[in-house]
């Protein structure tokens, strides 16, 4: 049974391979960012105290923004997970949240004794999300080879009249 001319029509394995290269693509840039702003921090470290200025509910819980100084210059941020692993356990707009923060990339924050910005939990996460993307990739490629070679595989000459004699009888 073949599953149809690769170039003509059946383009599903394609668009799978795309699709989960995108996938792994995306996991491994988060998870290299990650690891590379921890190793920013990590290089010089420096404790400062952040603010919640903000709360804003969203679907599935709320957002946090936190304000800081390094070195009297005010930054803020989004991208901690402020309302998961900080006490107490639903800050609100005042709440003090110890942070960390690169030297010299002040920007670059976490908080307190989690070892990645975006959370301790993200790491296995976004490797999952890689690993997932990478056997998407690889299986759509093994489907889109075995389209090939069918697509190339010679008719055998045995094959061939059976196919003529079938339509010939009536």
């Amino acid at each position: 049974m073949r599953w149809g001319v690769f170039g003509r029509g059946t383009r599903a394995p394609l668009a799978i391979a795309v699709g989960s290269l995108g996938v792994a693509l995306a996991g491994g840039c988060s998870l290299v960012g990650e690891t590379s702003d921890a190793r920013r921090i990590d290089a010089s470290p420096v404790r400062v105290h952040g603010v919640v200025d903000r709360a804003v509910p969203v679907k599935g819980g709320t957002t946090f923004r936190v304000s800081y100084r390094v070195e009297g210059r005010g930054f803020a941020t989004e991208d901690l997970p402020v309302g998961q692993v900080a006490e107490p356990a639903i800050p609100t707009v005042g709440t003090t949240v110890c942070l960390e923060a690169s030297a010299e990339h002040p920007e670059t924050v976490r908080l307190c004794g989690q070892r990645y910005p975006g959370g301790d939990d993200m790491i296995p996460a976004e490797g999952l999300i890689v690993v997932a993307g990478t056997a998407g990739t690889l299986m759509a490629a093994g489907w889109i080879l075995m389209v090939i070679r069918q697509n190339r595989r010679p008719v055998s000459a045995a094959h061939a009249t059976d196919m003529t004699s079938a339509g010939t009888e009536a």
